[in-house]
């Protein structure tokens, strides 16, 4: 906890246990602390959220590019691995996400980018969900931010909502000649991706929430801060260090009483269990892969999921835990000199000046998003011979209209100034362009792996099932090999590759062999999805590294094989953390679990409200559309029980 700031009033068990609330919401996370801070805006009301982390409130955490470092300590972040996946060598996929108020925003690279608005449209067009098309939830992008770094943009974001957020800078001068590459393969410069006038597809300046600080804007930071906790202490109750076991029915109705919970401290075979009651609604925040969980806990999902483990049935919903959707990345690895990339802070003299730079002036490279750029382009308006992008498709209709749902982008390059690979190579600087396929037809699944809510669920990650991802995903990784060919042409000093296909995959099969992904090497035993996090540091030896210097042919676009394409992306594909559509928005049962007020089918104060209900992932980094569908939420609630009070 800062200095002079007064401590955070974190509840334990013994201070909820057996009270009556208006408002619980089981989660505290991104959309959690967005609900809360709505919510008990009216003091009238009482708002319990429950937590499974701490606040824990600390200088790293508040450190942009640091806080980025998921193996870092003190940062709360927890990974889960998946069920092995048919066809890509027996891997696994690791998703990171954090346990701790603020959840996912406490850990992302604080990129704030809305998505197109043909991609909303597609939701109302394709889904049916009309009151989530662009002109509705737009306003609630622009209530929710103060995009200080964007003065004179007033017609289309905001200034006076919580989410502090500036352009990303460019801390090392490589990145500036990414604009060059994009140029020459038929790419504009987008100066404001948030602009929803702005082309579809281009190299993109992107948005980060820092404050003008220089810290983190994080969903806990900006939403139920210290002093907001403080302040509405008399009717918002924070419960930390507490995971829900079960949602308590009432036998043969339609609503939920209140929520069982339990100590995360207390692993005893027969833990004692807690409970609080609900006065009006229960909204669950407890994101994609943990949501969906405890509704199945619940006895409320597919009854081929509950009755195996004993759990009695209370609501058939066939689609819960179904959908999973993700953005899948796969790295192209550019080997630039050290002081071009964010490499440089190895060394501890240029580290102890940004320290300095940071604590003083609240600048340099410690304060900003490791990822400045992003290009975003639709797979179908590359040209199969050129790779350039077309402005026209077959029909001449403008490929770069950002409101129609055909041109929403499906793939997105983005330029990171360093290692975008699992582990650090000793000796090498890297400036990764990690490709990454984010209108994914895979799907994938969340189920119960015990009854016991400690547990982290069983997932069956989509990665690239659907072959027409995997498609995609070919022509996006020589689409980028052109790009950084491009890169080359205009950078001043030599950048060949180094991590893309055609490469030495002795190389990158002793790399990844750290996350324990691939088969047939010689790797240690699979850790439980519960392992604790690995420490910080590189499998790979000075000699091995040089390695990949030496065993790199000239690697290019124009020579890389269909096959070498499809091995590498077999070995290298990762999830990009942003795992959506558990629970997702519908207008009926069969097809999701929420409908358009999130309300989940079938109960009458029972609502879900992260990035679970969104009815496919967006195209875009998932914080922003997180928080608009949070405030959407309680604005839903406010509206609701305004009526009935008026009735």
């Amino acid at each position: 906890m800062w200095p002079f700031t007064p401590s955070y009033p974190e509840l334990s068990v013994d201070d909820v246990d057996g009270k009556t609330y208006d408002y619980i919401i089981v989660g505290g996370g991104t959309s959690g602390c967005v609900l809360a801070s709505r919510l008990s805006e009216d003091p009238s009301v009482s708002v319990l959220v429950l937590e499974k982390g701490s606040v824990r409130d600390n200088f790293l955490s508040r450190i942009p590019l640091l806080s980025q470092n998921f193996r870092f300590p003190l940062l709360q972040s927890v990974s889960r691995l998946s069920e092995p996946i048919d066809g890509f060598h027996g891997r696994r996929a690791r998703v990171w996400a954090a346990e701790g108020m603020g959840g996912a925003s406490r850990v992302n690279a604080m990129l704030f980018t809305r998505g197109v608005p043909g991609g909303y449209n597609q939701w109302a067009e394709e889904f049916g969900l009309t009151d989530w098309s662009w002109d509705k939830v737009e306003p609630y992008f622009r209530k929710s931010e103060n995009a200080y770094g964007r003065p004179g943009a007033g017609e289309y974001r905001g200034y006076s909502g919580p989410v502090e957020n500036r352009p990303a800078r460019l801390v090392v001068p490589s990145v500036g000649y990414t604009e060059k590459a994009a140029e020459a393969v038929g790419l504009p410069v987008v100066e404001d991706g948030n602009d929803p006038k702005a082309s579809a597809q281009g190299i993109v300046n992107l948005d980060a929430a820092v404050n003008e600080k220089g810290q983190r804007v994080s969903s806990y930071g900006a939403w139920l801060s210290s002093h907001v906790a403080n302040e509405r202490r008399s009717h918002l109750s924070v419960c930390t260090r507490v995971v829900a076991s079960k949602l308590i029915v009432d036998g043969g109705s339609s609503r939920v009483e209140g929520v069982q919970f339990r100590r995360v401290e207390d692993r005893t075979r027969e833990p004692r269990e807690f409970y609080v009651k609900a006065r009006r609604e229960v909204i669950i925040a407890s994101g994609t892969l943990c949501s969906p969980q405890l509704l199945l806990l619940s006895g409320i999902g597919p009854r081929e999921a509950i009755e195996p483990l004993g759990i009695p049935l209370v609501k058939e919903a066939p689609a819960v835990g179904r959908n999973l959707c993700d953005h899948v990345s796969v790295p192209i690895c550019t080997e630039v000199p050290r002081q071009d990339t964010i490499h440089t802070i190895e060394s501890p003299l240029v580290f102890i000046w940004n320290l300095l730079l940071y604590l003083l002036l609240g600048t340099g490279i410690l304060a900003e998003s490791s990822t400045a750029r992003s290009i975003f382009v639709r797979s179908n308006t590359i040209d199969d011979e050129t790779l350039a992008v077309k402005r026209r498709d077959e029909n001449g209709e403008d490929t770069m209209d950002a409101s129609s749902p055909r041109n929403v982008p499906n793939v997105e390059v983005m330029v990171i100034p360093l290692t975008g690979l699992i582990d650090m190579i000793p000796g090498q600087s890297l400036f990764t362009w990690y490709t990454t396929v984010v209108q994914p037809f895979s799907r994938g699944t969340v189920e119960l792996a015990s009854k016991n809510p400690l547990h982290h669920p069983r997932m069956n990650h989509p990665l690239l099932r659907d072959t027409r991802d995997l498609e995609t995903m070919h022509k996006a990784v020589r689409f980028t090999m052109r790009l950084a060919e491009e890169f080359q042409a205009a950078y001043p000093h030599p950048a060949p590759l180094r991590f893309a296909p055609g490469m030495d995959l002795n190389v990158l099969d002793k790399l990844y062999s750290r996350e324990n992904t691939i088969t047939g090497v010689k790797i240690p035993e699979l850790k439980p999805a519960t392992a604790p996090v690995d420490k910080v540091g590189s499998t790979m030896s000075e000699k091995e590294a040089e390695r990949v210097t030496k065993a790199s042919k000239e690697l290019s676009w124009r020579t890389a094989t269909d096959d070498e394409i499809d091995v590498y992306i077999r070995r290298a594909a990762v999830s990009c953390f942003h795992v959506t559509s558990t629970c997702r928005m519908s207008l009926s049962p069969e097809d999701g679990v929420v409908d358009q007020r999130l309300k989940v089918h079938g109960f009458e104060n029972l609502r879900v409200a992260d990035a679970s209900v969104f009815p496919m992932v967006t195209s875009a980094h998932t914080m922003a559309p997180t928080i608009m569908v949070a405030e959407r939420c309680a604005d839903f609630l406010k509206e609701d029980w305004r009526e009935r009070k008026g009735q």
